[in-house]
């Protein structure tokens, strides 16, 4: 299976005009014995392999890298459900083609550019700070205060969580509590009540949850 993930993305490569750098292993251990956080933009995971299996794969990688792009391949449609604990942005279902891989792979690359170029501009306690949209993770109330949390540090501003909340929904964020609003695209593990996001782990409300499932769940396939 791996040997034809690697030709498909030597096609698309070929087909688009783009270069890309890809790394071929037969099992998961073998993928996490080498695995560093930052290096990788894409995964793609078989859910039944030899060793640990894709699913335990995924949850260790997150637990290291928020930020990658996760994508199951499958023989079974249904397991793949279990892969919005891990934030994989879509599966694959066997027998696989090539078809099926290049729409599944356009869906990723758009979902790994997102909106990370667009910026937010932040009248802080110090000044107005401009931050690209995808380097903020989260959003926190406390002591009436909002900090931003982002991937050069917390920032503190004045402001409402609601006004945050109306600003930046369409930029993929979402409100998960009433002291806080996450950017779903740096969900790293999601849990019945909880989240991990930037290495902290979130309550979700649950005056919250339903609008934000299906918040996220719209948002993994608003790049189709």
């Amino acid at each position: 299976m791996h040997d034809t993930l690697c030709g498909y993305c030597q096609k698309y490569a070929r087909a688009y005009g783009m270069d890309f750098d890809i790394e071929c292993h037969a099992t998961g251990d073998e993928l996490l014995a080498s695995y560093i956080r930052g290096r990788v933009d894409m995964v793609f995971l078989d859910i039944e392999m030899p060793g640990t299996d894709g699913l335990e794969t995924a949850r260790r990688i997150r637990s290291i890298d928020g930020r990658v792009t996760i994508v199951f391949v499958t023989n079974m449609a249904q397991y793949a459900i279990n892969g919005y604990e891990v934030a994989a942005s879509d599966y694959i279902v066997k027998p696989l083609t090539y078809f099926d891989f290049e729409v599944k792979f356009t869906k990723a690359l758009r979902l790994i550019k997102g909106h990370a170029e667009t910026v937010l501009s932040i009248n802080t306690v110090d000044g107005i700070r401009s931050f690209a949209i995808g380097d903020v993770h989260y959003v926190e109330v406390l002591d009436h205060y909002l900090l931003f949390h982002t991937v050069n540090g917390v920032y503190k501003a004045r402001g409402s969580i609601n006004d945050q909340t109306k600003k930046m929904r369409s930029y993929g964020f979402s409100r998960i509590h009433k002291s806080y609003l996450v950017n779903l695209r740096s969900i790293e593990l999601l849990g019945a009540s909880r989240l991990d996001c930037d290495g902290e782990t979130l309550p979700i409300g649950r005056a919250y949850k339903t609008t934000f499932m299906q918040e996220y769940l719209r948002f993994l396939g608003s790049v189709e």
